[in-house]
């Protein structure tokens, strides 16, 4: 589990940091235009609405999220790794898999990347700087991954990602891309802001803290 895991992981940074790099020379290319800022802003509001969407009609339908009939098949081949014999072996087929699934991901969770990386190109930075912060990008993206892999590990698989909380990740996500996507349209210079980005974070938790809290006590009555 933990080489699987890891190498998954790995890989999905990897992949993610490869998508962030296109993303960066398209916006290097286009310039500062503020059309190009503007068409980002509303992409993002669209994903965040979908996002949105999702937490109140679950499956129901357009969704950024795996097909269900897709998943069975990722997890047979998954478990498939586990009843190899070679470690070479296992690990073509990790590296195989890895991407296959995240080319997947990459549809469902594209917004934060571009945002992000728009973000960055707004800022009249030396090209090697870019990069790194495309890097610091990934290497947070992964910890969170890091994490589950190790507590997946320990735990023996017997801890996993309930439907219900997969939900609340989704809608908290949408706040956020929400208020990111509307700060590229109305106001992209505050997000240069320190203390206007963590109070983004501050109230898009809050925000789904309460949505959580009433949907769970109009679901009670």
């Amino acid at each position: 589990m933990a080489l699987i895991g890891g190498i998954f992981v790995f890989f999905s940074g990897a992949i993610y940091f490869l998508f962030m790099t296109a993303w960066l020379n398209l916006f290097l290319y286009l310039g500062e235009l503020r059309l190009i800022t503007l068409i980002a802003g509303c992409v993002a509001v669209i994903i965040a609405a979908v996002n949105i969407k999702d937490y109140f009609w679950f499956k129901r339908g357009f969704s950024l999220s795996i097909a269900d009939d897709e998943k069975p098949k990722l997890i047979d081949r998954i478990r498939q790794l586990l009843r190899l014999d070679s470690i070479v072996t296992v690990i073509i087929a990790t590296v195989i898999l890895a991407i296959v699934a995240n080319s997947y991901e990459l549809l469902c969770t594209a917004g934060f990347p571009m945002v992000y990386t728009r973000i960055l190109t707004l800022k009249s930075l030396p090209i090697e700087s870019y990069y790194l912060y495309l890097l610091f990008y990934n290497l947070i993206y992964i910890l969170p991954l890091l994490a589950i892999v190790t507590l997946f590990t320990i735990k023996l698989g017997s801890r996993k990602l309930s439907e219900q909380e997969g939900m609340v990740l989704k809608l908290m996500s949408g706040v956020m891309m929400l208020m990111l996507g509307s700060m590229l349209i109305v106001s992209p210079q505050l997000l240069n802001n320190v203390v206007a980005a963590a109070a983004f974070l501050v109230i898009a938790i809050s925000v789904t803290w309460l949505i959580v809290k009433l949907t769970n006590k109009t679901r009670a009555l």
